[in-house]
């Protein structure tokens, strides 16, 4: 049982309530990628290095929480059915952890977070359709993927997709868009499998691409779309994810193609997107996003100071951050290394939670901004974000002026 309630809005922007059997998430909302299964063991919670200390924060292991209540991070995580291979596993273990769903695990039987289990379709496409392991190949269909998510005991499932290349021609993209629509329609016909959410995703980056992706799965399905999914899923956008102006264009003509069709009263998730693009979106009208990258910063020693910079860890100022990490003596104790017996996963890993505290942060603030419903404290916190952001200020600016606060009576078009 899967329903979403718009609670309030500013401009375009909207705070929800995404319901899903007894479990409710705010939006707009930050699912953190997490690989639950990283080749190992139970006792290492199935992987090491920092993955491992973020699954540590999340399952609540005192020695790396240091005690302290961090489930506010993870109340919706983002997992793939292409992160049970992703390093090398034989096919016994792929079988041994498909065999029991992740909160039937000891170590994860608390988490009480929702789960989206994303269908991997850009690996398992760049994989020529499937899956690889040490001792086994295994070519991947809908109805493979969607028994793999399955397994994984998810609150939210997608449909095998074929993402879009920006370098892909023509006839490509529809090939790819074709295919789509086809596992979106098989899918549909084992919804009533699915306990949780189904989410459909579609593909494109303008207003055109998109109304094909929305035509060519309405030709597939026997019902339409709000009947058969709970929720939109816009993808194809990771290459482009540091081209801002495709990102705002692509998730408004998404909303914009969703209006017209009737479809505005389901939720818009973007994949692999967040950062400082966030913002920009959900004033647009994204509801929820999901994102490794606060776990790639801080591998490579990054400390996130906001949504648009980073300074290398031995740089950070912990005096100057308000979030619960870097407030608490024990992990700036674990971030400056001044700890005995320390690997560099303790360390990273509490700088991989700041990264987060501080994306889950502006959020949870532009709910509140969104909760006030006043467009224009939303107008001011976008231009105040990007106000020392050169070559970013411009997108902010254009946005404001052009869809929800003129700074003139006749368009300024400079946006200097």
């Amino acid at each position: 049982m899967a329903s979403f309630e718009i609670v309030a809005e500013a401009g375009e922007a909207r705070r929800g309530q995404l319901q899903i059997n007894d479990r409710t998430l705010e939006t707009p909302h930050l699912f953190p990628v997490i690989n639950f299964y990283g080749g190992g063991n139970e006792g290492a919670l199935f992987g090491g290095g920092v993955h491992r200390t973020v699954k540590e924060f999340l399952a609540h292991d005192n020695e790396v929480t240091g005690g302290k209540e961090y489930s506010d991070l993870f109340r919706g995580v983002m997992t793939s059915i292409a992160s049970l291979t992703d390093y090398g596993i034989r096919e016994k273990k792929l079988e041994w952890y498909l065999g029991n769903e992740i909160r039937e695990w000891e170590c994860f039987s608390d988490y009480d977070g929702m789960i989206f289990a994303d269908s991997g379709g850009y690996k398992i496409l760049e994989q020529g359709g499937g899956l690889e392991g040490e001792d086994f190949e295994k070519e991947i269909d809908q109805d493979k993927a969607l028994d793999m998510q399955l397994d994984l005991g998810p609150d939210i499932v997608v449909n095998l997709d074929h993402p879009i290349h920006p370098d892909d021609e023509f006839e490509e993209r529809l090939e790819k868009m074709e295919q789509t629509a086809a596992n979106a329609a098989r899918f549909a016909e084992r919804r009533e499998e699915v306990e949780g959410a189904c989410y459909l995703t579609v593909h494109g980056y303008y207003d055109a691409m998109l109304e094909r992706s929305f035509d060519l799965v309405e030709a597939e399905l026997s019902e339409p779309i709000p009947e058969a999914f709970d929720g939109i899923a816009l993808g194809s956008l990771v290459p482009r994810k540091d081209n801002v102006e495709v990102l705002v264009e692509a998730v408004s003509d998404c909303k914009h193609v969703m209006q017209q069709r009737g479809y505005d009263d389901l939720p818009l998730h973007v994949f692999g997107i967040s950062g400082k693009a966030m913002p920009l979106l959900v004033a647009v009208g994204a509801d929820s996003f999901d994102s490794a990258s606060y776990l790639h910063q801080a591998i490579n020693g990054k400390y996130s100071v906001s949504l648009f910079d980073y300074v290398p860890i031995d740089e950070a100022d912990f005096d100057a951050c308000d979030c619960r990490v870097c407030n608490d003596d024990f992990h700036r104790a674990r971030m400056r290394n001044e700890m005995d017996d320390l690997y560099q996963k303790d360390i990273l890993g509490s700088v991989a939670a700041h990264n987060l505290a501080i994306q889950q942060r502006e959020l949870r603030q532009f709910r509140q901004l969104i909760a006030e419903g006043d467009q224009d404290q939303v107008a001011g916190y976008l231009e105040e974000a990007a106000k020392d952001q050169k070559g970013f200020r411009k997108f902010v600016y254009q946005l404001i002026n052009e869809r929800m606060n003129p700074y003139f009576e006749e368009t300024d078009t400079t946006y200097a």
